[in-house]
């Protein structure tokens, strides 16, 4: 059996196209740890019967343990599990011509984890008005090493279900007996910034964000102690959480909904200098397969 562990909060119809992209893309059960969603989010879920199970907890720090006991419930109801994935609501696996079960059953006998690096859509003044955003979104970042690349850079992981009993990280669990090891083409389709009011959303949250960040190194050093061996500074955060912060101290809510506007979303005549300066990728692939599964009409009819 191959399970999915999904984060989510107040993300109910993404959500809802996530589990259904993920249950027929050869994964087999979808774990939702659910952080106090107040819109709907555990109705909706019913709709899915046995394929999906749901727990609702509050202290965001203990996602961690919240989603160890609901792999250990699956395991206790369906049997053993063979490989466990760790996500978010607003990342979709996916890659042309293959399924999840494919891709695991690829992985050499010696790997006890998988990384795969993500693609980080954009908004930009060239995406469809219509449709959901993993359908009206086609430019993405190209790496990590973009300028426009404001997410994470580690990826996200898959362990063989049975090496975990203690996941301690969303990305890469440090207690794996090998390096990261994953294929260079990413898979993880991760879009982060939804829309304006989201981005407002998420970075009047940013001192909570500080907050956990402190408590996620305290626990990583704890995990170093633990297995032994000498602890390394954590990876240094990218600025842009900071940018965003002091946007907000300056021009509060009207000065986070102008940079989203004129500086976040990409605009239209500089979509092309940033596709030729090597910054952004025209990758449309996942949207046009996910709007045939939705049953809405194709990517370009939605754009004029």
């Amino acid at each position: 059996m191959i399970v999915l562990l999904l984060l989510t909060q107040n993300e109910r119809e993404l959500l809802r196209a996530n589990v259904e992209h993920h249950l027929s893309w050869g994964i087999d059960h979808v774990c939702v740890a659910d952080n106090n969603s107040t819109d709907g989010t555990p109705e909706m879920l019913r709709e899915f019967g046995d394929a999906v199970s749901t727990t609702r907890f509050t202290d965001f720090m203990k996602r961690q343990d919240v989603r160890v006991q609901m792999l250990d419930d699956v395991r206790r109801q369906h049997g053993e599990v063979d490989w466990v994935g760790v996500s978010d609501s607003d990342e979709f696996w996916w890659a042309p011509g293959t399924n999840m079960r494919d891709v695991l059953a690829d992985v050499p006998a010696d790997k006890i984890g998988v990384n795969f690096e993500q693609k980080l859509y954009l908004p930009t003044a060239l995406d469809a008005s219509d449709g959901p955003v993993h359908v009206s979104r086609i430019y993405r970042s190209s790496g990590n090493d973009s300028p426009l690349h404001t997410s994470y850079f580690q990826g996200k992981s898959w362990y063989r279900g049975s090496w975990v009993r203690e996941l301690s990280h969303e990305h890469w669990c440090r207690e794996v007996g090998h390096p990261r090891w994953g294929p260079p083409e990413p898979m993880v389709h991760h879009y982060m910034i939804q829309d304006e009011d989201q981005f407002v959303q998420k970075v009047t949250r940013l001192r909570s964000w500080q907050s956990i960040r402190r408590q996620r190194i305290e626990r990583a050093l704890d995990v170093f102690r633990r297995v032994g061996g000498r602890p390394s500074p954590p990876p240094v955060e990218r600025s842009f959480k900071a940018d965003w912060w002091m946007v907000y101290q300056r021009g509060g809510i009207d000065g986070l909904r102008d940079y989203y506007r004129n500086t976040y979303t990409v605009a239209a005549d500089a979509v092309a200098a940033h596709i030729a300066a090597g910054d952004l990728v025209e990758d449309p692939g996942f949207a046009d397969v996910a709007a045939s599964a939705l049953g809405l009409p194709p990517r370009l009819r939605l754009r004029l």
